[in-house]
């Protein structure tokens, strides 16, 4: 039997029981066309990314390891409808997942198309979308997303998958030789998304020997020759967001130049072949 669940917000939310035998969420068709999750690559409308072993992450809940038994949870109350955080449904044995925001929560009028109809007044209703957010196969033991901002409120810490360098981080890297700031750009000026290059970048400098630091400042001095770069002193000038990105996009290696046309590109997505 398939069950549709509710999980209510706050240190004290609990799964409450919905509906009961009925399909809520379809099973999508591409879900076979999955990628490791990765920070650096843009999924294509057909794709999915993919977690393997997930219960045994730290962000797996405890809900999925365990077995699924529907008489452990109590039907929801009209008052805790208010208090929703998200759906699950268990279905097939495979949990979907849906969070629930203020849009999928709404009061109006409505009728129902039937050669009957018959005004419902200021109703309030929830709205569940075709297509889960996230999917969970507990016999494969692998977890199925799209987007990591509308799942990371479910599952706590999952966003280390897509790791914010901290300010100490960020004064760390900033402070390398190669890198002099200026026009008092500092790093309380940093973002979020440059923040989040950085520890990539961090994590890509520490594998480089000193020749290969040394060949990736003449690449990035060839692709971005907007950044101002002492030669006696070997550092870039940085003074802004956008330099800082430029400089640390070089780090990554996304700047390309085709082969045919000799044009040169930023690659905006990023897989590992083989």
């Amino acid at each position: 039997m398939d069950h549709l669940l509710a999980k209510t917000k706050g240190s004290k939310g609990d799964f409450f029981k919905v509906i009961s035998n009925q399909s809520f969420f379809k099973l999508p068709e591409d879900l076979n066309n999955t990628t490791s999750y990765n920070y650096n690559y843009i999924l294509e409308d057909d794709e999915w990314f993919k977690i393997d072993q997930f219960s045994e992450k730290d962000f797996c809940i405890d809900f999925l390891r365990k077995s699924f038994i529907s008489t452990e949870y109590n039907q929801i109350t009209v008052q805790d409808y208010s208090n929703i955080n998200y759906l699950i449904a268990y279905q097939s044995k495979i949990y979907y997942f849906q969070k629930l925001s203020s849009n999928h929560v709404i009061q109006k009028k409505f009728f129902a198309i039937s050669d009957a109809p018959t005004l419902i007044d200021n109703t309030r209703i929830i709205i569940i979308n075709d297509f889960p957010d996230a999917i969970y196969d507990k016999e494969a033991d692998i977890f199925y997303f799209k987007r990591l901002s509308l799942i990371s409120a479910i599952f706590k810490g999952i966003e280390v998958l897509h790791k914010e360098a901290t300010q100490e981080e960020t004064e760390f890297f900033l402070a390398n030789d190669f890198i002099k700031l200026s026009d008092n750009y500092s790093a309380n000026d940093v973002k979020t998304m440059n923040r989040k290059r950085i520890a990539m970048a961090m994590d890509t400098l520490q594998n480089f020997s000193i020749q290969e630091k040394n060949s990736i400042f003449t690449y990035i001095k060839e692709y971005c020759q907007e950044l101002n770069f002492d030669e006696e002193l070997k550092n870039f000038s940085i003074s802004s967001e956008d330099e800082l990105k430029k400089l640390l996009y070089g780090i990554e290696q996304r700047y390309y130049t085709t082969r045919i046309g000799n044009e040169k590109r930023l690659a905006n997505s990023i897989m590992k072949l083989g």
